[in-house]
């Protein structure tokens, strides 16, 4: 696995779907996620890792508002601390408590001790010894070497630990001929790329034909009754994820309306509802809630566009005339009507959703 499909695993929004789902579990997911909460341990432990070995300048904590990713300045600093004593008894207990065939192979655990411990202690020896007024962690990392070493098994045609004598023939390999050979029992890529003759196919829907003017009736009807049904649907993981998105809809209103009743209609102060749990999981200070109004719209527009698209082989200019439809029932939607700016902009501000 590479490292930065390392990242993306361990990242915040993985996490707080993972922890999403334990907290649903039996409601509105399987009784199953209960039992997700040492994966989420795990996987805020590394990412906390990779955000401390990966420090890169001294401004870019504050742009990402996240502490981990601050320069170090202090050999007490805490976040060396939780390195050398929390972070490593969790690798020994995670192996004595894990079956081998689950576990990190020996390689990885070996480097994972091994840059923790050297990157504190050179931490600590810049800062005291050498009198560093801050150290960044990226200079520290070796993937340029474990590159040059990762094209060197490649070239001797394995994947094993190299001796010298394999190093010094696959760099006089690599320099003399330009040979490079992978085992297929390596982890590298193919340098080669398959290319099938058979086309996939797929089931097509058959749509009648029928004129130029045609739109979906049910879209523009299931659009309105969605946004105005009083009933209210259960925070699944898809109601969730559609309130995350409103979550950046509400910071577009922000930038392009200046105006405070258009932010209380689509904005609510931070909360503990079920809805809100992707959005609470990964907050650091700058996300924004939806209301429960402007998330029913969302889900509305949503359906609305499921409804349309079987049939946009027959529709003209299919995006435009959406948009258009979809605003002209968002302008009568009483959780989107500002009175201060219907006089300014009719339909302006409905369509920031669309």
């Amino acid at each position: 696995m590479g490292v930065k499909t390392a990242v993306q695993l361990f990242s915040p929004p993985v996490t707080a779907a993972l922890q999403y789902l334990k907290d649903q579990a039996g409601h509105t997911c399987d009784l199953e996620f209960a039992n997700v909460g040492p994966t989420v341990e795990s996987c805020r432990s590394l990412r906390k890792w990779f955000a401390l070995m990966d420090v890169s300048n001294t401004v870019q904590y504050l742009h990402t508002n996240d502490p981990d990713s601050r320069h170090f300045t202090d050999p007490d600093d805490e976040r060396l601390t939780w390195l050398e004593t929390a972070f490593l008894n969790y690798i020994s207990s995670l192996k004595a408590e894990s079956l081998t065939e689950i576990y990190l192979i020996k390689e990885t655990e070996h480097a994972l001790v091994l840059t923790t411990t050297s990157n504190v202690l050179c931490i600590r020896f810049l800062l005291n010894d050498r009198a560093f007024k801050f150290v960044i962690t990226r200079k520290f990392s070796s993937d340029p070497i474990e590159s040059l070493l990762g094209f060197l098994r490649r070239s001797a045609g394995c994947n094993d630990a190299l001796d010298m004598r394999s190093v010094v023939c696959g760099l006089e390999k690599m320099l003399k001929t330009g040979t490079v050979s992978s085992s297929m029992y390596s982890k590298v890529n193919a340098s080669t790329t398959f290319f099938s003759a058979t086309s996939i196919t797929c089931n097509q829907v058959h749509i009648p034909s029928t004129g130029s003017g045609f739109f979906p009736e049910a879209a523009e009807r299931g659009l309105l009754e969605h946004c105005t049904s009083p009933v209210q649907r259960l925070a699944d993981p898809e109601v969730a994820s559609v309130a995350l998105m409103g979550g950046y809809l509400v910071r577009v209103v922000h930038e392009k309306w200046n105006c405070q009743t258009c932010f209380e209609l689509v904005e609510k102060p931070k909360g503990d509802a079920p809805v809100d749990g992707l959005i609470k999981h990964q907050d650091r200070g700058g996300l924004k809630y939806p209301t429960s109004e402007l998330v029913a719209v969302i889900m509305g527009i949503k359906k609305f566009v499921e409804a349309m698209l079987p049939h946009r082989r027959t529709i003209t200019k299919p995006l435009d005339e959406s948009v258009k439809r979809a605003v002209r029932v968002l302008m009568n939607i009483p959780v989107l009507v500002c009175e201060i700016q219907r006089g300014r902009a009719q339909g302006g501000f409905p369509g920031t959703f669309v």
